[in-house]
């Protein structure tokens, strides 16, 4: 029994490795969704079993170390953390775009103390890790070949910055094997490393900045570390000299290479592009969060509150007003868990440095060097990467797998082995049991279902999503605005069923209602129930939603006073209501919050037109595209702004250049054609007002008598 238990724990491992393989289209968010959910069930599975193996074994028992009780600790922290944070729910499921909740941090602790527990020789350990850099291979081979513009750079992970922080894992597994082993499998991992690097620096996608500064930081820890070893480990003068002076170059090199113009321009293009400029006013934001709840923070998944209390107006500048992490790892940690949290989190690094360390004061060959260095160099890589994106299941799953591997290498052969009494093991099998159902079973398929009622027709749709909503708790954060959303989107088309429409309306509406009780600090729930209410009355005509609308979007703008998403949707709101004075206040008070950004200009020029001020309307069009935005590149747009010249008296000959845009941009809009041809018809251009009647023939038969009576007009 003890064999069949190592080898189904073994080769469950292995399976739990092509978790970040794992990419299925039928479920919400696919690239997140399948892979957590198939690894968390898979380390269910071994941690059944490997229960069983230590009730029956007590060398399977884990084995208390300091860097197990630093991931305890770590552990715990967040727990708290969450306990003690302003939505507990949220930080125990998580979300469906992000699945990083409590639950997912107890499977990657059930994953390394499995790991730790079973596998206490090299030769597994060898084979864990060429698995791991087999599949990394074949996924960096795909993102490099794929057609699908899904998938290509990102390959299964589906995000270049994702994928990077995944291949940097398999990438210093690979070194360490191409120094250490010996024969033909070394081509193997020489192939895999050039494989990874070329992913690194030609992605089809973009150039992975951050990830190639990672491994930059990574070589230069392990060649300067290896030469400082050397120097303290020979008793050759000589050798001592020849590796002063290497590392005297080494520095001077890297000093001189900052020095250029090259780099220079380098950093400067990198500092002032918008993913890093965005990343800053996200930092402050953070920060400003982090000081409020410093020492156990907001919760773990909860940023989204912070996020809306402290929003910068200044934020929509980048090309994005919503963020969920602050893309970078110590004010993530800082936000979500305090510095309790944050210091914990740490503390895992800095004891596994330590004892990395420790193992290379012990080495008595220049071979031994290269295990302990490569993964303290990984590990500053990975922590590099971390400042500026985020984690998700395949970067914790080897952030994991590698504190296992590190724990292997410095724990000592004898050590305090932790009890497992019978109850506590039998409780833990029930428990794991229950988890593996209702905490992995239902979620699948609660994500699918969300999917399939996002795609189905309205009668099957409405029954899909109130299915999503029995599965899980989980479906509560995000599928109230997936529902909403696709009813809104089924009322816009016709032949649509109205009182299964009004139906689905009514539900949508409970449901928000629902979910705002369990997260009445989500600013997004709120601001979206608010929409939800427009979108009612738009379909319903009943005026009581206008001012359930009203009500709900004041809590939003509560809840986010400087988001201008809030003013925006209130501003839609009032002119419903024909309030046009409040729908302006609204907007301008939206432009007041960053004068520089185009939307909000869009939006009071949009309302100034509703209300007759087309005056204003039209100054506010001149100062959207004194700041660069181009509504002349979208047909409904472009209709916005055509009449509003048109009402202000724009002449004929500049409007036809506007009608002609529009042709171009849809052909198949009549509305474009029936334009040109009155305005050809009236510039005394009767070749094209006549080509301009036929278009609109072929796209609106129906219109023949007009057309016919037109033409007519026109040959007198």
């Amino acid at each position: 029994m003890e064999n069949i238990y190592f080898k189904i724990i073994e080769w469950g491992t292995y399976l739990a490795l092509f978790a970040p393989f794992i990419f299925i289209r039928d479920y919400f968010f696919p690239f997140v969704v399948p892979k957590t959910i198939f690894f968390r069930i898979i380390v269910d599975i071994i941690f059944i079993v490997f229960i069983l193996l230590a009730v029956s074994n007590e060398k399977y028992r884990p084995k208390i170390t300091p860097l197990t009780l630093a991931i305890a600790g770590f552990l715990l922290a967040i727990i708290l953390a969450s306990v003690f944070g302003v939505n507990f729910n949220r930080s125990f499921w998580s979300v469906f775009e992000r699945m990083e909740g409590l639950l997912t941090f107890f499977h990657l602790f059930a994953f390394y103390i499995v790991l730790t527990s079973v596998f206490k020789e090299k030769k597994y350990w060898e084979r864990i890790l060429s698995v791991s850099i087999s599949i990394g291979v074949l996924i960096a081979f795909y993102a490099l070949t794929s057609d699908n513009p899904v998938t290509r750079g990102g390959g299964t992970l589906g995000n270049a910055s994702f994928f990077s922080a995944y291949i940097l894992f398999n990438l210093f597994f690979s070194v360490i094997f191409l120094v250490t082993k010996k024969g033909i499998w070394r081509i193997f991992y020489a192939v895999a490393m050039l494989i990874f690097i070329y992913s690194l620096f030609f992605n089809p996608a973009d150039f992975i900045k951050g990830a190639v500064i990672a491994f930059a930081i990574g070589v230069f820890i392990v060649l300067f570390g290896f030469l400082i070893a050397v120097l303290f480990l020979s008793d050759q003068k000589k050798l001592k000299i020849i590796v002063l002076s290497l590392m005297a170059l080494f520095v001077l090199a890297v000093f001189g290479f900052f020095q250029t113009d090259f780099a220079n321009q380098k950093i400067e293009s990198l500092w002032q592009s918008s993913s890093v400029q965005s990343r800053v006013v996200v930092w402050q934001m953070s920060w400003q969060s982090w000081q409020e709840k410093f020492w156990l923070g907001w919760g773990l998944e909860n940023f989204n509150v912070p996020f809306a209390k402290y929003y910068d107006p200044e934020l929509p500048l980048s090309g994005d007003a919503w963020y969920d992490r602050a893309h970078n790892i110590v004010l993530d940690m800082g936000v979500s868990s305090g510095i309790v949290g944050l210091f914990s989190y740490l503390s895992i690094f800095g004891f596994a440095v330590f004892y990395l360390l420790k193992l290379l004061s012990k080495a008595n060959e220049k071979k031994d060097l290269i295990i302990p260095l490569v993964m303290i160099a990984l590990l500053a890589a990975y922590f590099f990467q971390n400042l500026f994106v985020f984690d998700m299941i395949s970067t914790y799953m080897m952030f994991f797998l590698s504190l296992a591997f590190i724990n292997f290498l410095i724990s000592p052969e004898k050590g305090k082995i932790l009890p497992l009494p019978s109850l506590a093991a039998g409780f833990i099998l029930i428990l794991t049991v229950f988890v593996l159902f209702f905490g992995n079973v239902q979620v699948i398929k609660a994500s699918r279902y969300v999917l399939k009622g996002v795609v189905s027709p309205l009668e099957e749709s409405i029954v899909y999503f109130q299915k999503a909503f029995k599965a899980s708790p989980m479906v509560r954060f995000e599928a109230p605005e997936q529902f909403s959303s696709r009813v809104n989107a089924l009322s816009l088309q016709p032949n649509q069923d109205k009182n299964l429409l009004n139906e689905g309306f009514i539900l949508a509406e409970q449901e928000f209602k629902k979910s705002i009780v369990q997260n009445p600090l989500d600013f997004r729930l709120v601001l979206f129930l608010g929409r939800h209410y427009n979108n009612f009355y738009n379909f319903s005509g009943d005026k009581e939603k206008l001012l359930s609308a009203e009500k709900v979007l004041e809590k939003a703008i509560d809840l986010g006073p400087q988001s201008q998403q809030g003013y925006f949707v209130l501003a839609q709101t009032y002119l419903f209501e024909a309030d046009y004075e409040k729908a302006i206040q609204a907007c301008k008070k939206a432009v007041e919050l960053e004068p520089y950004l185009a939307q909000s200009h869009w939006y009071l020029m949009k309302t100034y037109k509703a209300a007759g001020e087309y005056e204003l309307a039209f100054s506010e069009l001149n100062e959207i595209k004194s700041l660069g935005f181009s509504w002349q590149g979208d047909p409904s747009s472009l209709k916005e702004g055509i009449g509003v010249l048109e009402a202000v008296g724009v002449s004929k000959e500049t409007l036809v250049d506007f009608y002609e845009r529009g042709t171009e941009l849809d052909p198949k809009d009549y509305f474009f054609w029936m334009k040109l041809a009155e305005s050809y018809a009236v510039l005394g251009q009767k070749e094209k007002a006549v080509n301009a009647a036929e278009n609109i023939l072929e796209l609106k038969p129906e219109l023949s008598l007009q057309i016919e009576q037109f033409l007519e007009k026109l040959e007198d």
